[in-house]
């Protein structure tokens, strides 16, 4: 089985120009967690997701591990800051450049590869070679193709 078999082709995405605000909301009522991330010429230049806006309003201090202790922080006022801060900047200010891409002709052995090696997110971009979006492969995905096979197998 290859990708292309297997991909969802119904993706949303974000706009390398949109406010971080606004995709936050877009993936609040579509129920996401990440979007891939387009340019003017609907090519993949990034992702963006809960977990990489998190990433960039929690001080550098407290993710390094500066601090033995963090417990006294005073966290809602300073996430609430940084978090203020950060929804005006456009999507390019904060999204990881490097999505994990795959090819539509690559097999489903290689993406499950591919995903357990990138190990940043649970997803792959399936792009063509101009590196336009053609559709998404989750882990999710791989585990229900696998459990319909599964389904379908003879009893041994």
């Amino acid at each position: 089985m290859i990708a292309r078999k297997i991909m969802n082709r119904d993706v949303q995405s974000a706009h390398v120009g949109e406010t971080i605000r606004d995709v936050l909301a877009l993936m609040r009522v579509e129920r996401l967690r990440m979007l891939p991330v387009l340019d003017d010429n609907e090519c993949v230049v990034g992702v963006i997701s809960t977990f990489t806006v998190m990433e960039k309003i929690m001080p550098r201090y407290i993710v390094d591990g500066d601090l033995d202790s963090v417990s006294y922080a005073p966290d809602m006022g300073l996430l609430s800051s940084h978090y203020a801060e950060l929804v005006c900047r456009p999507v390019a200010d904060v999204m990881d450049r490097d999505p994990l891409m795959v090819r539509p002709e690559d097999s489903l052995f290689a993406v499950t590869s591919a995903l357990i090696h990138y190990g940043k997110h649970e997803f792959a971009l399936v792009t063509d070679e101009a590196k336009h979006l053609l559709g998404i492969i989750s882990a999710g995905d791989i585990l229900n193709v696998l459990n319909e096979v599964g389904d379908t197998a003879p009893d041994a």
